[in-house]
């Protein structure tokens, strides 16, 4: 039995969707689909149910699950002991104010695909970091800049408010309603003039740094928020979500998120080799 097949139908399981899998493997959604299969024909039964919104594990699937669970963890520290007595890297990671944590956990992920024994160091200066977890527009003359998302700006409507359940919402709609800023969204100055020019007023109630205070006090009703936005799945209905270019006359606004890495440190081997794996795996996840 292939502990690869295994590691990815444990994926499926736990995200819920096909799709969802392949993200978090950064591998193409065909080869989950075939690993699983491989799997339920080496068995001889059905491990998951799938339909249109993702797939539900069945008895045999949940049985597996936890089996497969437990082999994963039991062979991940085979590898660890292992790889402990090798040289030790560390990573210097700075996150720019405006990502989400989300991003963070991802790229660990994805970083310890290239070197299960890498250690993490998170750092609030952004002299002192090896990989720069930002959007491209801050990418500085001495970086390269690795896009691993493509967020799609998206208007938040807490689920008991009267325009989370229209067909249409209008830029009109939002005046004078209550509104929660992102202090650090890049794209504040352009969307404020925007709404100068229509003529449109928000209260603002409140201002947060990042994603998930924007997240918490839309679910909690207190008002409506811009976000940025790579994957709508995770969400689970907490509020309604309006891509931008659905409101009327608002233009459509995209940012690129991934790595920024500075050239001075190409000369270590070590993190060519990051490098090259960042680049070999990028992804870009479109929502």
């Amino acid at each position: 039995m292939d502990l690869k097949a295994l590691r990815y139908f444990v994926a499926a399981v736990e995200k819920g969707s096909i799709t969802a899998a392949a993200e978090s493997c950064f591998i193409a959604q065909p080869s989950i689909s075939t690993a699983i299969n491989k799997l339920e024909a080496e068995l001889s039964v059905t491990l998951l149910t799938r339909h249109k919104k993702g797939v539900e594990v069945t008895p045999d699937g949940a049985e597996l699950y936890s089996e497969a669970k437990s082999l994963l963890n039991h062979a991940q520290s085979i590898k660890s002991r292992f790889f402990d007595r090798r040289e030790k890297h560390v990573a210097t990671i700075h996150v720019g104010p405006t990502i989400a944590f989300s991003y963070l956990k991802e790229l660990i992920v994805k970083l310890r695909h290239f070197s299960p024994n890498l250690q993490f160091k998170i750092t609030d200066s952004e002299a002192g970091a090896d990989i720069r977890l930002t959007i491209e527009r801050n990418v500085a003359d001495n970086e390269e800049f690795i896009p691993l998302w493509r967020d799609r700006y998206c208007l938040l409507v807490p689920n008991d408010h009267l325009l989370a359940h229209r067909d249409q919402i209008l830029l009109t709609d939002l005046n004078l309603e209550p509104f929660i800023e992102r202090s650090f969204c890049e794209h504040n100055q352009e969307f404020q003039h925007f709404l100068n020019l229509q003529k449109i007023e928000l209260n603002t109630i409140a201002e947060v740094d990042n994603e998930e205070w924007a997240f918490s006090l839309v679910e909690m009703g207190l008002g409506m928020s811009i976000v940025p936005l790579h994957n709508t799945e995770d969400l689970n209905g907490r509020f309604a979500v309006w891509p931008l270019s659905k409101i009327e006359p608002l233009p459509d606004m995209h940012r690129m998120v991934g790595v920024a890495l500075s050239f001075k440190n190409y000369s270590d081997p070590y993190y060519q080799q990051l490098v090259n794996h960042l680049k070999d795996t990028s992804t870009l996840i479109i929502k």
